[in-house]
């Protein structure tokens, strides 16, 4: 993982860019910008959560383990949150696996300052006591997306969240890796790709995925993913 110092704000992630100037040369003091590689794990369940990692670019999942090592992504963070959220519940060791999806960069803070960000109630300890709601609607929503919608309808949330986390139509992900993320088998996450592939959605190839119709996406989701969009959309609105 390298490490460097940051230079000046604006921070790219949108949560921290959302605070004054003053509160900008305050925290810029405790922030060291890391690489964030694909796959890289930055907790594992039970793991001391010494750091809070405020996404740039990239994707992290947060992956709930079972005990024969199946998984299933129960949420995604991008440049909107804050990788550690257990750390806003009091929380110092994770409760689930926290690995990047897409790589790129973020923005690191010790967690006895971030634990003094929320205790002080200054301008990021409330914003993050916002962003709490938001998360939780997403896990939420993911439970219920998880059981009670099909294949097709799960892959293309996913899909379209991560395309809004990164703000790009195309990403790298293997089918191998998707499958991981949505706790069903390789194949038939390949059925589902080649149904939207066919229908002219998206392109797949070499671990590619260029999105091609974000609208056809949408009419084909459920509505979990309006749902979660809608929250995080009242979170940064008018601010």
């Amino acid at each position: 993982m390298a490490i460097s110092r940051l230079s000046a704000p604006p921070f790219g992630n949108r949560l921290l860019d959302l605070l004054g100037e003053n509160d900008h040369r305050r925290l810029q003091l405790h922030l060291e910008v890391v690489s964030l590689d694909f796959k890289q794990i930055l907790y594992e369940p039970g793991a001391l959560m010494t750091y809070a990692y405020f996404p740039r670019e990239g994707v992290t999942s947060l992956l709930t383990l079972m005990e024969d090592g199946s998984g299933i992504e129960v949420a995604s963070i991008g440049r909107e949150g804050i990788v550690g959220i257990g750390l806003l519940f009091g929380v110092e060791k994770a409760l689930a696996r926290s690995i990047v999806l897409v790589p790129g960069t973020a923005l690191r803070m010790k967690r006895d300052i971030l634990r003094d960000e929320m205790s002080q109630d200054t301008p990021l300890g409330r914003l993050l006591f916002l962003y709490r709601r938001a998360f939780l609607r997403q896990i939420m929503q993911s439970v219920a997306c998880n059981g009670l919608h099909s294949l097709l309808q799960r892959c293309c949330r996913w899909l379209l969240t991560t395309r809004d986390r990164i703000d790009s139509d195309q990403f790298v992900m293997t089918h191998e890796f998707l499958a991981e993320m949505l706790g069903v088998r390789r194949s038939s996450v390949s059925e589902v790709l080649e149904t939207l592939q066919k229908k002219g959605l998206i392109h797949y190839q070499r671990g590619i995925i260029p999105i091609h119709n974000r609208k056809g996406l949408e009419n084909l989701v459920c509505a979990c993913y309006r749902s979660v969009k809608e929250e995080f959309d009242r979170l940064f609105a008018g601010r």
